[in-house]
């Protein structure tokens, strides 16, 4: 996938902007709070339909202005061109036209457009809850999969009526007989989720060790999918079911779900020691930006589609050894958007990169030709 262009009318703060982009490297750089961020997160809105930055969509309009309006022209792998537009009014939802045709809601762009973004916070791949790592699992296998993404939406939708039903058992309002129903619709979504987990896991560890060792050699990097419930040596479906059975008088009294895939965790690991407990911070952050290398190759694997590549502020705690690693696998046919608030951090040398510097929103381009030369 290549992105050829974006429109951005009142996002945050960049009040009108008209972009073009190089298919390589794209490289943004400027002082904080300028708008470089923003751009990222406009590109991101398209591949999801929600921001990685805020849950709260007004927040995305500049401030003092109604509405904002976005449009992004793509190319595809295989030759099929995208207009995809997305506007938003105050106290509305983001609308979607995709070719001039308007979509029923936003979640039909989702995975038009597949990316891979870091951000300064994802060393909590390595370092931080379960939840973050069960999220860039789900991000992952929903991204190549739409069967899954429609197990995981119906699996939250289940999990919030299973544990609606046990907050008023546990309050003597709810029946068992109801609940018995929610279990076996929890039981297969449950399963369903946990499998797409472990089979898109599978692969994706496999690249990342890879990935690790052409990055940094003399470690072994392992990454193991722990389901909470699964017994290998049965069928998910019924390891879910005797774990509900175990832990069924627990629920009642408490008033939650005690057992399901909403409790799985991803371990990494170096040389067979939990990077969690035992990684330093510069081991953790490369972990984690493997992580989402190996995401981006996974993606293009399963979709014969190369995702854009999205990194905010990436390179300002590697050493130049690391960096040129990273440099290096993302030239194999990745188009990238790479912020640093230094110019100095971008090595902007290479074939068709391009170079934006913003300030208050207005972004300035500064082709690079081939070999590191500036051009008008």
């Amino acid at each position: 996938m290549i992105i050829r262009e974006i429109r951005a009318v009142n996002f945050r703060n960049i009040a009108g902007a008209e972009l073009g982009f190089s298919g390589s490297f794209n490289f943004i750089s400027g002082k904080n709070a300028q708008g470089k961020t923003s751009l990222l997160e406009a590109i991101h809105i398209f591949s999801l339909g929600r921001s990685f930055r805020t849950s709260k969509v007004a927040e995305m309009i500049t401030f003092g202005e109604d509405y904002f309006y976005l449009k992004l022209s793509c190319e595809s792998d295989t030759g099929i061109c995208l207009d995809i537009e997305l506007s938003l009014e105050q106290g509305g939802r983001i609308r979607a036209k995709v070719n001039g045709d308007r979509q029923p809601g936003v979640s039909s762009i989702i995975g038009l457009i597949p990316s891979v973004i870091f951000t300064p916070g994802d060393v909590e791949l390595s370092s931080g809850p379960p939840a973050v790592r069960r999220l860039f699992a789900d991000y992952t296998a929903a991204q190549v999969s739409p069967e899954f993404l429609v197990d995981l939406k119906e699996f939250r939708r289940i999990l919030a009526q299973r544990n609606s039903l046990l907050r008023k058992i546990s309050l003597g309002e709810g029946g068992a007989e109801e609940l018995e129903a929610w279990n076996s619709a929890f039981v297969e979504k449950g399963a369903s989720v946990a499998r797409g987990r472990r089979e898109i896991l599978s692969g994706l560890a496999e690249k990342a060790a890879g990935i690790y060792d052409e990055i940094r050699g003399g470690e072994r990097f392992g990454l193991d999918y722990r389901c909470s419930f699964g017994d290998r040596e049965r069928e998910l479906e019924e390891s879910l079911a005797a774990a509900l059975v175990r832990v069924s008088g627990s629920e009642k009294r408490r008033g939650y779900s005690l057992a399901g895939p909403q409790y799985d965790d991803i371990v990494l690991t170096l040389d067979d020691v939990d990077l969690r407990k035992y990684g330093s911070q510069g081991r953790r952050r490369l972990a984690a930006i493997v992580m989402k290398l190996a995401q981006a190759g996974t993606i293009m694997e399963k979709r014969a589609e190369r995702p854009v590549v999205l990194l905010d502020d990436i390179f300002s705690e590697l050493d130049g050894e690391t960096s040129a690693g990273v440099r290096g696998l993302l030239s194999s046919g990745y188009q990238s958007f790479i912020t640093s608030p230094r110019k100095e951090q971008l090595d902007t040398a290479g074939s068709g990169a391009l170079e934006l510097v913003v300030e208050r929103g207005v972004f300035k381009g500064v082709g690079v030709s081939a070999n590191g030369e500036e051009r008008g």
